[in-house]
């Protein structure tokens, strides 16, 4: 089965018919989680993941998209509980959220809004060999990289399904620079290049996205979905 990534930006206002029906078709717990939410923003990012991801799902399965249901593993990473063997990630930051689905194998996804940070965070989060290779960087691209590798990292822990118990600086993951320009992002843990595939690129100037497989073929670039289509799919 494809490995599929879409991504949809959350506007700052959804109509009431649309948040109506977005909220009718995630689970109750999501639901009075949204509403406990300071911030209307933090509800819609809640709300349109699960929605995101139980369309997806539907498609994939068959079930209805009410009929989805989810269960997490000791460490956190969801699962879908009919069928075990499903594999999706999602992630939301910003205005964005993302959701990688498809294939057999491990998936993870990250999606970070690109806001100023001490840089000095990643010397108690990277590794030494990425550290250098940030220090390297020109100065007016050091937030850019520092995001870019921290989302390949997250992707990376995700897909693995273990969370933080580890620790991000127990692996580096590096640029390896292809034939064509653009880099192939490689994992190096306990000195062995793992077979983790990567996918790293801004989704827009101010959001930084990645995802990570651990077999078969990222895709080339993110489909596109709207708040339209989720809507009609789900009415």
């Amino acid at each position: 089965m494809m490995i599929t990534i879409q991504v949809l930006q959350v506007p700052s206002v959804i109509p009431e018919p649309y948040w109506g029906i977005f909220l009718s078709s995630v689970s109750e717990e999501r639901r009075a989680q949204a509403s406990r939410f300071m911030h209307q923003a933090d509800a819609y990012r809640s709300v349109l993941g699960e929605v995101l991801t139980r369309v997806k799902l539907s498609k994939l399965t068959g079930l209805g998209h009410r009929e989805i249901t989810f269960t997490r593993n000791k460490y956190g990473k969801p699962a879908l509980t009919h069928d075990a063997d499903a594999q999706f990630n999602v992630s939301h930051s910003g205005d964005w959220i993302a959701l990688i689905a498809g294939g057999k194998d491990e998936l993870g996804v990250d999606v970070e809004k690109i806001a100023p940070i001490d840089l000095q965070i990643a010397e108690r989060f990277f590794s030494p060999q990425e550290n250098t290779y940030l220090a390297a960087q020109p100065a007016d691209q050091q937030r850019h990289t520092f995001y870019r590798l921290w989302t390949l990292k997250e992707s990376y822990i995700k897909a693995v399904g273990m969370g933080l118990s580890m620790p991000l600086s127990s692996f580096a993951i590096l640029p390896h620079v292809q034939q064509h320009g653009e880099p192939d992002w490689r994992c190096n843990q306990d000195g062995q290049i793992v077979r983790h595939r990567f996918y790293s690129h801004p989704l827009d100037e101010q959001h930084m996205f990645a995802a990570c497989a651990t077999e078969g073929d990222l895709p080339s670039q993110p489909e596109i979905v709207t708040l339209e289509s989720l809507y009609a799919v789900l009415v």
